[in-house]
């Protein structure tokens, strides 16, 4: 028999032929063994939040299976859970452009059963309300035949959540055979209702006031602002008896030209012409944003000219519903018991959340009638020369005799001050009443 020659290339051919195919061999048991724990390991990172919609069910990771059927490629995980649904997690851009990830869960029925932010970082008040529970309870509320609705005040980001649900439901009713019509629209939410420039609340904008000149009439201050994409500027100028604006002009655009800019134009700055806190301004269409950093600049411009605290939202100081039945939650007001002068008079330290800090006052309460016989602040954390109105001994005095069924007014110019007192006479109040 010839002997092979071990150095010819037929050898070494058949040789290496040899090795790659009990390499491939072992690979493919390597992989047999591995990959459903890869599969389940990989399963396992993500299955705390698929048992926020479906807990303690079986899940499988299909992802491979029906994933080629997204036409959007928003989709980035589905998993079946065994005899409940199907959830999906995808990602979407709003208003923030790192993104977001959520979940959205559906029944085998078609009901929508869960949905939720994974990661998120969209601006609180904004884009953050479309994974609130206002908005996720209206989404629950649904099937996947319903169009998905978009949420006033946060269009980007809940546009991005409605794209993402689409392109869940297409694959979740071919699926199991629902009907729907795709092209479906919810009915367009209406928008929010303007408020004075003094109510709004401006504080994802991140707003920079600094008093550039003052001759006693006239007032300019250089103003900051985030906008939409970046933080817009704009000079100021106010008329300082009346308290009004007599002209805005824009130094720094950062925004979306031919977008945010339309806001911009002279004659939409004109619009502020004449305007003061009490004053509402509409949003320019199409420009919410960069119309929002306006209205942000405009109104602290006026706060620190007039010396007039901004009351983002309803003061309900005038509301006459009397001090026991306001509305104190934002203020996180609490007394403890400080001293008791007789057996009927008793001294409570109490503290509440102004505009910019927390206020601290001793409450004097006639237990025997209660009512209120005198109010000290101890420590004031609000904006000096505007919130400490409200410290004021003439204005403190108007507590005394006070009861949970009393209106005390705001003091003008210091409502958030003013709101952390009456909030303060009405713990005492009810602490002394044992409430």
């Amino acid at each position: 028999m010839k002997k092979l020659n071990h150095d010819s290339a037929l050898y070494k051919a058949g040789l290496l032929g040899i090795l790659c195919a009990v390499c491939g061999l072992l690979l493919s048991v390597a992989n047999a063994i591995t990959a459903p724990i890869i599969a389940e390991n990989a399963l396992a990172t993500i299955k705390a939040n698929l048992e926020e919609i479906y807990p303690g069910a079986t899940f499988n990771d299909v992802t491979e299976q029906y994933i080629g059927k997204d036409e959007t490629g928003l989709i980035d995980g589905i998993y079946e859970a065994e005899g409940k649904g199907y959830i999906f997690t995808l990602h979407g851009v709003g208003y923030n452009s790192n993104g977001f990830t959520f979940m959205v869960g559906f029944d085998n029925d078609g009901a929508i059963s869960g949905y939720t932010a994974l990661e998120q970082q969209e601006t609180s008040g904004i884009g953050a309300r479309a994974f609130e529970q206002e908005y996720s309870d209206q989404i629950k509320s649904l099937t996947s035949s319903d169009p998905i609705p978009l949420l006033s005040g946060a269009t980007l980001t809940s546009t991005a959540v409605q794209k993402g649900i689409d392109a869940a439901k297409a694959i979740f009713n071919d699926l199991q055979g629902i009907s729907y019509d795709p092209n479906a629209q919810a009915a367009t939410p209406e928008p929010a209702k303007p408020q004075p420039l003094a109510n709004e609340d401006y504080s994802s904008n991140n707003v920079t006031v600094e008093e550039i000149s003052n001759d006693g009439k006239t007032g300019v201050y250089h103003c900051t602002a985030k906008g939409f994409e970046g933080t817009n500027e704009a000079d100021v100028t106010i008329d300082l008896e009346s308290g009004t604006i007599t002209s805005i002009a824009v130094t720094a655009f950062n925004d979306t030209p031919g977008v945010g800019d339309t806001a911009t134009t002279d004659a939409e700055l004109a619009r502020y012409s004449g305007k003061g806190l009490s004053d509402m301004i509409d949003s320019t269409t199409g420009a919410s944003m960069t119309s929002r950093s306006l209205r942000a600049m405009a109104a602290n411009a006026l706060s620190l000219a007039t010396g007039t605290e901004l009351t983002p939202g309803t003061d309900s100081g005038a509301s006459g519903s009397g001090i026991g039945a306001e509305d104190f939650s934002e203020r996180e007001a609490g007394c403890v018991v400080y001293t008791n002068l007789d057996e009927t008079a008793f001294v409570y330290s109490c503290k509440a959340t102004g505009y910019q800090g927390v206020n601290k006052a001793y409450v004097t309460v006639d237990t025997t009638t209660g009512t209120v016989k005198s109010i000290e602040v101890t420590e004031f954390n609000d904006t000096p020369g505007v919130g400490d109105k409200a410290t004021a001994a003439e204005e403190l005095a108007r507590y005394e005799g006070a009861t949970l069924e009393s209106t005390v007014n705001a003091t003008t110019g210091a409502s958030m001050t003013s709101a952390s007192i009456r909030a303060m006479a009405a713990a005492a109040l009810k602490m002394a009443a044992g409430n």
